[in-house]
């Protein structure tokens, strides 16, 4: 009774502190977090393939050579708890709808969720020391999982995807240069947007590259996409190379702030006389998404920053360029795609 008494005082006096609801919230918030970790952990481990037909403990444990029993029973007990996995007849199943589209090969799915053991949360628990850190220190996340955020970067394909392909309809260009092309997404949807099109990519992740090249292979669009491994700021495509469209999508923050109008003019250069430079990017701040980037950005050795509202056309305006058109390309970030000309 005594116990029962002080667990009623004590729930009466977080009520009057105020505390209720923010307590209600952190439990929320920590479910959602294992339920991620969960999932984080099942992606880089692989675990989810051995669970996708149903299997038994024993079976579970032989297949992962398991030595530690009891630590895989309770990782599949948190599983269970946040609905991702079951256990019914003596067998373990996938349950969770995220658990299922991982299996069954979301590719952008397992991205997004490998990265947040990889490098999402490495900012936010650093951030005493990158606050104390002097110029041109920070981490190193770009280069060490490169293949990872390509991956994570294909959130906004298909809204970038079908704005590519409105812009070659409308433009029609023979040649295109896709800056910072990584696996070649767009450099695929611009050669099939249009059977005469050719298309340059170049990025600096040589391992993303050469992955890209062996998919456009397989796609039969060797001949007519060509990627080159390199920096766009000191490649040389030849004397006599004109693009008639040149993309920078979702990729201008990985250059410092200081460097892009320079970098526009650079491009510029490239251009024919017809050409058109295309900029796509999240704007920060403006979304949870965008601030939560840009804060990983600002994190890494070197000076990665999102642009600022306006920032892109304000460089591009100082570069030379006229403004052709402006349009928020993903409904409810602020994602905007640039189109300028060489004034």
């Amino acid at each position: 009774m005594r116990q029962n008494r002080a667990r009623l005082r004590g729930l009466l006096q977080t009520v009057r502190a105020g505390h209720l609801l923010a307590r209600g919230l952190a439990i929320s918030d920590s479910r959602t977090l294992v339920r991620s970790l969960f999932l984080a952990s099942a992606v880089r481990t692989g675990l989810l393939d051995a669970l996708r037909d149903g299997r038994s403990f024993a079976d579970i444990s032989h297949e992962t050579r398991c030595q530690r029993t009891e630590r895989l029973r309770a990782w599949l007990d948190v599983g269970a708890e946040v609905g991702e996995i079951n256990w019914r007849a003596g067998r373990y199943r996938l349950r969770g709808h995220r658990a299922r589209a991982i299996a069954a090969g979301d590719t952008l799915l397992s991205a997004h969720y490998r990265s947040m053991l990889d490098y999402q949360t490495g900012p936010y628990a650093d951030l005493a020391g990158l606050l104390r850190s002097g110029p041109g220190e920070g981490r190193d996340d770009l280069d060490s999982y490169a293949d990872v955020i390509a991956q994570v970067s294909l959130a906004a394909a298909p809204f970038i995807a079908s704005y590519l392909t409105k812009v070659i309809a409308e433009t029609r260009p023979a040649m295109i240069l896709d800056v910072g092309c990584g696996t070649a997404v767009y450099s695929k949807i611009a050669a099939g947007a249009d059977r005469r099109v050719r298309v340059v990519g170049i990025d600096l992740a040589e391992g993303v590259i050469d992955a890209a090249r062996a998919n456009l292979r397989a796609a039969g669009l060797a001949e007519r996409v060509q990627l080159h491994a390199g920096d766009i700021r000191h490649w040389a495509p030849g004397s006599f190379a004109r693009y008639d469209l040149i993309l920078l999508l979702n990729n201008v923050y990985y250059f410092p702030r200081g460097e892009r109008v320079a970098l526009y003019q650079r491009l510029g250069g490239l251009l024919s006389g017809r050409g058109q430079l295309v900029v796509a990017s999240l704007t920060a701040p403006g979304s949870v998404a965008a601030a939560h980037l840009n804060f990983m950005l600002t994190c890494q050795a070197g000076a990665a920053a999102l642009p600022r509202p306006g920032e892109l056309q304000g460089d591009l305006a100082a570069a030379g360029f006229g403004i052709a058109g402006v349009q928020a390309i993903v409904p409810g970030e602020p994602f905007q795609a640039v189109r300028a000309t060489r004034s």
